[in-house]
Protein backbone atom coordinates (compact mmCIF):
# COMPACT_ATOMS: atom_id res chain seq x y z
CA UNK A 1 0.00 0.00 0.00
CA UNK A 2 2.81 2.39 0.79
CA UNK A 3 4.03 2.10 -2.81
CA UNK A 4 0.99 4.20 -3.74
CA UNK A 5 1.97 7.00 -1.36
CA UNK A 6 3.15 10.03 -3.40
CA UNK A 7 6.86 10.63 -3.02
CA UNK A 8 6.34 14.27 -2.03
CA UNK A 9 4.14 13.12 0.88
CA UNK A 10 6.97 10.89 2.12
CA UNK A 11 9.34 13.85 1.83
CA UNK A 12 6.97 15.99 3.90
CA UNK A 13 6.72 13.24 6.53
CA UNK A 14 10.51 12.95 6.77
CA UNK A 15 10.88 16.74 6.98
CA UNK A 16 9.01 16.64 10.30
CA UNK A 17 11.63 14.41 11.90
CA UNK A 18 14.48 15.62 14.11
CA UNK A 19 18.07 15.74 12.88
CA UNK A 20 19.24 12.78 14.97
CA UNK A 21 16.62 10.51 13.37
CA UNK A 22 17.39 11.79 9.88
CA UNK A 23 21.10 11.11 10.35
CA UNK A 24 20.21 7.52 11.25
CA UNK A 25 17.95 7.22 8.20
CA UNK A 26 20.84 8.30 5.95
CA UNK A 27 22.36 4.86 6.63
CA UNK A 28 19.28 2.93 5.46
CA UNK A 29 20.16 3.05 1.77
CA UNK A 30 21.73 5.09 -1.00
CA UNK A 31 18.31 6.42 -2.01
CA UNK A 32 17.52 7.69 1.49
CA UNK A 33 20.94 9.28 1.80
CA UNK A 34 20.53 10.98 -1.58
CA UNK A 35 17.12 12.33 -0.55
CA UNK A 36 18.17 13.59 2.90
CA UNK A 37 21.41 15.13 1.57
CA UNK A 38 19.68 16.98 -1.28
CA UNK A 39 19.50 20.76 -1.04
CA UNK A 40 15.75 20.62 -1.68
CA UNK A 41 15.09 18.41 1.34
CA UNK A 42 17.52 20.36 3.55
CA UNK A 43 15.74 23.62 2.71
CA UNK A 44 12.28 22.06 3.20
CA UNK A 45 13.25 20.69 6.62
CA UNK A 46 14.81 24.00 7.64
CA UNK A 47 11.82 26.07 6.47
CA UNK A 48 9.40 23.86 8.41
CA UNK A 49 11.51 24.16 11.58
CA UNK A 50 11.52 27.95 11.26
CA UNK A 51 7.78 28.07 10.57
CA UNK A 52 6.91 25.88 13.56
CA UNK A 53 9.64 27.38 15.80
CA UNK A 54 11.02 23.92 16.60
CA UNK A 55 14.38 22.12 16.41
CA UNK A 56 16.21 24.89 18.28
CA UNK A 57 19.34 24.48 20.38
CA UNK A 58 20.76 26.94 22.89
CA UNK A 59 24.54 26.92 22.51
CA UNK A 60 26.52 28.06 25.55
CA UNK A 61 30.19 28.70 24.90
CA UNK A 62 32.37 27.40 27.71
CA UNK A 63 36.03 26.62 28.20
CA UNK A 64 37.26 24.82 25.08
CA UNK A 65 33.94 24.19 23.37
CA UNK A 66 30.18 24.43 23.09
CA UNK A 67 27.45 23.02 25.31
CA UNK A 68 24.25 22.38 23.31
CA UNK A 69 20.97 22.49 25.26
CA UNK A 70 17.59 21.52 23.82
CA UNK A 71 15.79 24.86 23.77
CA UNK A 72 12.43 23.35 22.76
CA UNK A 73 12.13 21.80 26.26
CA UNK A 74 13.61 24.76 28.17
CA UNK A 75 11.36 26.83 30.44
CA UNK A 76 11.99 29.75 32.83
CA UNK A 77 13.18 28.41 36.18
CA UNK A 78 14.80 25.29 34.73
CA UNK A 79 18.23 24.41 36.09
CA UNK A 80 20.93 23.96 33.47
CA UNK A 81 23.63 21.44 34.24
CA UNK A 82 26.42 21.65 31.68
CA UNK A 83 28.02 18.48 33.04
CA UNK A 84 25.00 16.53 31.78
CA UNK A 85 25.14 18.05 28.30
CA UNK A 86 26.99 16.69 25.25
CA UNK A 87 30.17 18.67 24.64
CA UNK A 88 31.45 19.88 21.27
CA UNK A 89 35.22 20.33 21.48
CA UNK A 90 36.81 23.09 19.40
CA UNK A 91 40.42 22.56 20.52
CA UNK A 92 41.12 26.30 20.80
CA UNK A 93 41.71 28.75 23.62
CA UNK A 94 39.98 32.14 23.88
CA UNK A 95 37.12 31.19 21.56
CA UNK A 96 34.42 33.71 20.62
CA UNK A 97 31.08 33.36 18.88
CA UNK A 98 30.97 35.14 15.54
CA UNK A 99 27.33 34.39 14.76
CA UNK A 100 24.80 31.73 13.84
CA UNK A 101 22.60 31.23 10.79
CA UNK A 102 20.49 28.34 9.44
CA UNK A 103 22.06 25.78 11.76
CA UNK A 104 25.66 26.88 11.22
CA UNK A 105 27.64 28.56 13.99
CA UNK A 106 30.81 30.55 13.33
CA UNK A 107 33.62 30.77 15.91
CA UNK A 108 37.05 32.38 16.06
CA UNK A 109 40.09 32.54 18.33
CA UNK A 110 42.64 35.25 19.18
CA UNK A 111 44.92 34.14 16.33
CA UNK A 112 42.24 35.03 13.79
CA UNK A 113 41.45 31.41 12.91
CA UNK A 114 37.80 30.81 12.07
CA UNK A 115 35.67 27.67 12.00
CA UNK A 116 32.18 27.21 10.56
CA UNK A 117 30.43 24.38 12.39
CA UNK A 118 27.14 22.53 12.02
CA UNK A 119 26.55 21.60 15.64
CA UNK A 120 23.93 18.98 14.71
CA UNK A 121 25.99 16.95 12.22
CA UNK A 122 29.38 17.94 13.76
CA UNK A 123 30.69 18.80 10.28
CA UNK A 124 33.01 21.80 10.18
CA UNK A 125 35.15 23.94 7.89
CA UNK A 126 38.31 25.67 9.15
CA UNK A 127 39.51 29.00 7.78
CA UNK A 128 43.05 29.33 9.08
CA UNK A 129 44.18 32.91 9.74
CA UNK A 130 42.49 34.05 6.54
CA UNK A 131 40.92 37.21 7.91
CA UNK A 132 44.01 38.34 9.81
CA UNK A 133 46.19 37.98 6.69
CA UNK A 134 43.72 40.09 4.72
CA UNK A 135 44.09 42.94 7.20
CA UNK A 136 47.87 42.63 7.25
CA UNK A 137 47.90 43.09 3.48
CA UNK A 138 45.73 46.18 3.81
CA UNK A 139 47.95 47.69 6.50
CA UNK A 140 51.14 46.86 4.60
CA UNK A 141 49.92 48.67 1.50
CA UNK A 142 48.94 51.84 3.40
CA UNK A 143 51.11 54.90 2.63
CA UNK A 144 51.47 55.82 6.29
CA UNK A 145 51.44 53.97 9.59
CA UNK A 146 48.16 52.93 11.19
CA UNK A 147 46.91 51.48 14.39
CA UNK A 148 44.44 48.74 13.52
CA UNK A 149 42.17 46.35 15.38
CA UNK A 150 39.05 44.29 14.73
CA UNK A 151 36.02 46.17 16.02
CA UNK A 152 33.15 44.01 14.77
CA UNK A 153 32.34 40.79 12.96
CA UNK A 154 29.41 38.76 11.71
CA UNK A 155 28.15 35.66 9.94
CA UNK A 156 25.14 35.18 7.68
CA UNK A 157 23.57 33.85 4.52
CA UNK A 158 23.79 35.41 1.07
CA UNK A 159 20.57 34.38 -0.71
CA UNK A 160 21.68 35.90 -4.03
CA UNK A 161 24.61 33.50 -4.50
CA UNK A 162 23.39 30.79 -2.07
CA UNK A 163 26.51 31.27 0.05
CA UNK A 164 27.46 31.68 3.69
CA UNK A 165 29.76 34.57 4.51
CA UNK A 166 31.92 35.61 7.44
CA UNK A 167 32.87 39.28 7.78
CA UNK A 168 35.29 41.10 10.05
CA UNK A 169 35.66 44.86 10.43
CA UNK A 170 38.95 46.64 11.15
CA UNK A 171 39.35 50.26 12.25
CA UNK A 172 42.41 52.22 11.16
CA UNK A 173 43.58 55.04 13.43
CA UNK A 174 46.12 57.77 12.81
CA UNK A 175 48.20 59.97 15.09
CA UNK A 176 46.47 60.55 18.43
CA UNK A 177 44.23 57.55 17.74
CA UNK A 178 42.02 59.64 15.48
CA UNK A 179 39.72 57.63 13.24
CA UNK A 180 40.89 57.41 9.63
CA UNK A 181 38.88 54.66 7.95
CA UNK A 182 37.34 51.21 8.31
CA UNK A 183 37.62 48.12 6.15
CA UNK A 184 35.64 44.93 5.97
CA UNK A 185 37.09 41.54 5.07
CA UNK A 186 34.47 39.22 3.54
CA UNK A 187 34.98 35.47 3.33
CA UNK A 188 32.86 33.26 1.05
CA UNK A 189 32.45 29.67 2.31
CA UNK A 190 31.18 28.44 -1.04
CA UNK A 191 34.00 29.92 -3.12
CA UNK A 192 36.66 29.67 -0.39
CA UNK A 193 37.70 33.23 -1.30
CA UNK A 194 37.95 36.54 0.52
CA UNK A 195 37.98 40.21 -0.37
CA UNK A 196 38.27 43.63 1.25
CA UNK A 197 35.97 46.64 0.86
CA UNK A 198 35.96 50.13 2.38
CA UNK A 199 33.32 51.10 4.97
CA UNK A 200 31.79 54.60 4.93
CA UNK A 201 31.07 54.48 8.68
CA UNK A 202 32.93 54.55 11.98
CA UNK A 203 31.76 51.40 13.74
CA UNK A 204 31.64 51.66 17.51
CA UNK A 205 34.40 49.60 19.10
CA UNK A 206 34.12 49.76 22.86
CA UNK A 207 33.85 45.96 22.61
CA UNK A 208 33.98 43.47 19.78
CA UNK A 209 30.42 43.30 18.49
CA UNK A 210 28.70 40.35 16.85
CA UNK A 211 26.71 41.47 13.84
CA UNK A 212 22.96 40.88 14.05
CA UNK A 213 21.72 38.90 11.04
CA UNK A 214 18.22 39.79 9.84
CA UNK A 215 16.65 39.87 6.36
CA UNK A 216 19.85 38.97 4.54
CA UNK A 217 21.88 41.74 6.22
CA UNK A 218 24.26 42.09 9.15
CA UNK A 219 23.72 45.03 11.52
CA UNK A 220 25.91 47.03 13.89
CA UNK A 221 25.87 50.37 15.70
CA UNK A 222 28.00 53.16 14.19
CA UNK A 223 28.81 56.70 15.21
CA UNK A 224 26.29 59.22 13.99
CA UNK A 225 25.63 62.73 15.23
CA UNK A 226 26.55 64.01 18.68
CA UNK A 227 23.10 63.15 19.93
CA UNK A 228 22.43 59.78 18.38
CA UNK A 229 24.29 56.76 17.04
CA UNK A 230 23.00 55.05 13.91
CA UNK A 231 22.10 51.48 12.88
CA UNK A 232 24.09 50.28 9.87
CA UNK A 233 23.10 47.25 7.80
CA UNK A 234 25.30 45.41 5.31
CA UNK A 235 23.46 43.44 2.61
CA UNK A 236 25.41 40.21 2.08
CA UNK A 237 23.89 39.65 -1.36
CA UNK A 238 24.47 43.14 -2.77
CA UNK A 239 27.63 44.03 -0.79
CA UNK A 240 26.00 47.35 0.10
CA UNK A 241 25.74 49.37 3.29
CA UNK A 242 22.57 51.17 4.31
CA UNK A 243 21.40 53.16 7.32
CA UNK A 244 18.39 51.54 8.99
CA UNK A 245 15.79 53.94 10.44
CA UNK A 246 15.27 53.86 14.19
CA UNK A 247 12.06 53.95 16.26
CA UNK A 248 10.49 57.17 17.43
CA UNK A 249 11.65 57.31 21.04
CA UNK A 250 9.15 60.03 21.91
CA UNK A 251 11.67 62.72 22.74
CA UNK A 252 13.51 60.60 25.32
CA UNK A 253 17.29 60.90 25.28
CA UNK A 254 18.78 57.52 24.36
CA UNK A 255 22.17 56.93 25.96
CA UNK A 256 22.83 53.45 24.55
CA UNK A 257 21.48 51.09 21.88
CA UNK A 258 21.80 47.31 21.68
CA UNK A 259 20.67 45.22 18.72
CA UNK A 260 19.32 41.70 18.53
CA UNK A 261 16.73 39.41 16.98
CA UNK A 262 13.36 38.54 18.51
CA UNK A 263 11.28 36.12 16.51
CA UNK A 264 12.50 36.90 13.02
CA UNK A 265 12.55 40.67 13.53
CA UNK A 266 15.32 43.19 14.06
CA UNK A 267 15.18 44.25 17.71
CA UNK A 268 16.40 47.42 19.45
CA UNK A 269 17.06 47.86 23.18
CA UNK A 270 17.04 51.62 23.81
CA UNK A 271 18.41 52.61 27.23
CA UNK A 272 17.52 56.00 28.72
CA UNK A 273 19.19 58.24 31.28
CA UNK A 274 17.14 56.87 34.19
CA UNK A 275 18.38 53.34 33.26
CA UNK A 276 14.95 52.27 32.05
CA UNK A 277 14.70 50.83 28.54
CA UNK A 278 12.21 50.31 25.74
CA UNK A 279 12.38 47.27 23.47
CA UNK A 280 11.22 47.55 19.86
CA UNK A 281 10.91 45.18 16.89
CA UNK A 282 10.81 46.15 13.19
CA UNK A 283 7.89 44.18 11.73
CA UNK A 284 8.58 45.22 8.14
CA UNK A 285 12.28 45.46 7.45
CA UNK A 286 13.49 48.90 6.41
CA UNK A 287 10.15 50.62 7.08
CA UNK A 288 10.42 53.19 9.88
CA UNK A 289 6.68 53.18 10.59
CA UNK A 290 6.73 49.42 11.26
CA UNK A 291 8.67 49.74 14.53
CA UNK A 292 6.54 48.40 17.39
CA UNK A 293 7.34 48.62 21.11
CA UNK A 294 6.90 45.13 22.58
CA UNK A 295 7.81 45.80 26.21
CA UNK A 296 9.65 48.11 28.59
CA UNK A 297 12.17 47.52 31.36
CA UNK A 298 11.60 49.60 34.47
CA UNK A 299 14.45 51.49 36.08
CA UNK A 300 16.50 49.63 38.69
CA UNK A 301 15.02 46.27 37.63
CA UNK A 302 17.73 45.11 35.24
CA UNK A 303 21.30 46.41 35.35
CA UNK A 304 23.56 45.86 32.34
CA UNK A 305 26.09 47.56 30.09
CA UNK A 306 25.26 45.41 27.06
CA UNK A 307 22.32 43.11 26.38
CA UNK A 308 21.55 40.60 23.64
CA UNK A 309 18.08 39.05 23.30
CA UNK A 310 18.15 35.35 22.44
CA UNK A 311 14.54 34.23 22.16
CA UNK A 312 11.01 34.32 23.53
CA UNK A 313 10.00 31.51 25.87
CA UNK A 314 7.74 28.79 24.51
CA UNK A 315 4.67 30.44 26.05
CA UNK A 316 5.73 33.84 24.72
CA UNK A 317 5.50 35.77 28.00
CA UNK A 318 9.23 35.87 28.80
CA UNK A 319 12.34 36.72 26.84
CA UNK A 320 15.79 35.16 27.35
CA UNK A 321 18.58 37.76 27.59
CA UNK A 322 22.38 37.56 27.69
CA UNK A 323 23.78 40.32 29.89
CA UNK A 324 27.36 41.64 29.66
CA UNK A 325 28.63 38.22 28.51
CA UNK A 326 28.30 37.16 32.14
CA UNK A 327 24.84 35.72 32.79
CA UNK A 328 21.55 34.63 31.26
CA UNK A 329 18.20 35.83 32.60
CA UNK A 330 14.52 35.41 31.80
CA UNK A 331 12.63 38.70 31.81
CA UNK A 332 8.86 38.61 32.25
CA UNK A 333 7.40 41.09 29.78
CA UNK A 334 4.14 41.34 31.74
CA UNK A 335 5.31 40.71 35.31
CA UNK A 336 8.58 42.66 34.82
CA UNK A 337 10.31 40.08 37.01
CA UNK A 338 13.86 38.86 36.42
CA UNK A 339 14.76 35.19 36.87
CA UNK A 340 18.43 34.25 36.62
CA UNK A 341 19.29 31.10 34.69
CA UNK A 342 21.26 28.91 37.09
CA UNK A 343 24.00 27.01 35.24
CA UNK A 344 25.66 24.21 37.21
CA UNK A 345 29.09 23.09 36.11
CA UNK A 346 29.99 26.50 34.74
CA UNK A 347 33.27 28.10 35.72
CA UNK A 348 33.58 31.80 36.44
CA UNK A 349 34.39 32.83 32.91
CA UNK A 350 33.00 34.84 30.04
CA UNK A 351 29.63 33.51 28.92
CA UNK A 352 28.36 33.67 25.37
CA UNK A 353 25.19 32.07 24.12
CA UNK A 354 23.36 31.87 20.82
CA UNK A 355 20.15 30.23 19.65
CA UNK A 356 20.96 27.83 16.82
CA UNK A 357 18.61 26.00 14.48
CA UNK A 358 19.15 22.26 14.10
CA UNK A 359 19.66 21.66 10.39
CA UNK A 360 21.54 19.59 7.81
CA UNK A 361 23.16 22.58 6.06
CA UNK A 362 26.80 21.76 5.06
CA UNK A 363 29.35 24.19 6.55
CA UNK A 364 30.97 24.83 3.17
CA UNK A 365 27.66 25.95 1.66
CA UNK A 366 27.80 23.34 -1.13
CA UNK A 367 25.31 20.60 -2.00
CA UNK A 368 26.46 17.25 -0.58
CA UNK A 369 25.18 15.32 -3.59
CA UNK A 370 27.12 17.58 -5.97
CA UNK A 371 26.02 20.16 -8.52
CA UNK A 372 28.08 19.01 -11.49
CA UNK A 373 25.60 16.40 -12.71
CA UNK A 374 21.85 16.55 -12.22
CA UNK A 375 20.18 13.11 -11.92
CA UNK A 376 18.23 11.92 -14.94
CA UNK A 377 14.51 11.24 -14.72
CA UNK A 378 15.20 7.52 -14.67
CA UNK A 379 17.78 7.85 -11.87
CA UNK A 380 15.41 10.00 -9.87
CA UNK A 381 12.60 7.48 -10.38
CA UNK A 382 14.85 4.61 -9.27
CA UNK A 383 15.86 6.50 -6.13
CA UNK A 384 12.22 7.24 -5.31
CA UNK A 385 11.29 3.57 -5.77
CA UNK A 386 14.20 2.56 -3.53
CA UNK A 387 12.97 4.91 -0.78
CA UNK A 388 9.44 3.48 -1.11
CA UNK A 389 10.69 -0.11 -0.85
CA UNK A 390 12.79 0.78 2.20
CA UNK A 391 9.74 2.41 3.73
CA UNK A 392 7.76 -0.82 3.22
CA UNK A 393 10.57 -2.80 4.84
CA UNK A 394 10.73 -0.44 7.82
CA UNK A 395 6.95 -0.64 8.18
CA UNK A 396 6.98 -4.44 8.20
CA UNK A 397 9.93 -4.46 10.60
CA UNK A 398 8.10 -2.07 12.92
CA UNK A 399 4.99 -4.29 12.83
CA UNK A 400 7.06 -7.36 13.67
CA UNK A 401 8.63 -5.58 16.64
CA UNK A 402 5.19 -4.55 17.91
CA UNK A 403 3.92 -8.16 17.59
CA UNK A 404 7.02 -9.42 19.41
CA UNK A 405 6.42 -6.96 22.26
CA UNK A 406 2.80 -8.14 22.53
CA UNK A 407 3.93 -11.78 22.68
CA UNK A 408 6.49 -11.01 25.38
CA UNK A 409 3.87 -9.09 27.39
CA UNK A 410 1.38 -11.96 27.18
CA UNK A 411 4.07 -14.49 28.14
CA UNK A 412 5.05 -12.45 31.20
CA UNK A 413 1.39 -12.02 32.15
CA UNK A 414 0.70 -15.76 31.95
CA UNK A 415 3.73 -16.50 34.13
Amino acid sequence: MSSHIPFDIITRILSNLDIKTLLCFRSVSKGWRSLIDSSGFINTHMSLSIKTNTNNTLLILGEGGLNPINFDDLSPGDLLNLQDQPFISIGWQDVRLMGSCNGLVCLSNDDGDVVILNQSTREHKRILSLVRHGFELSVGSAPDKHWVWVSAYGFGYDAVSNDYKFVSIAKFLGIGFTFKESEMTIYSAKKDLWGVIKIPYDMLSTDDKMGVYVHGSLHWIAKGSIWRDIIVGFDLGLDEFREVPQPDYGGNIVIDIDLGVLGSYLCVFAKFRDRSADVWIMKEYGVEESWSKVFSISRNVLFYDSVRPLSYSRRGTEVLLELDEERLVWYGMETRRVVDVVIQGRKKERLEAVLCLNSLVPPDGNDRVGNSQQPTKEQKKNEEEEVLLDLVFLGVLGLMIELLNVCIFQLNFSI
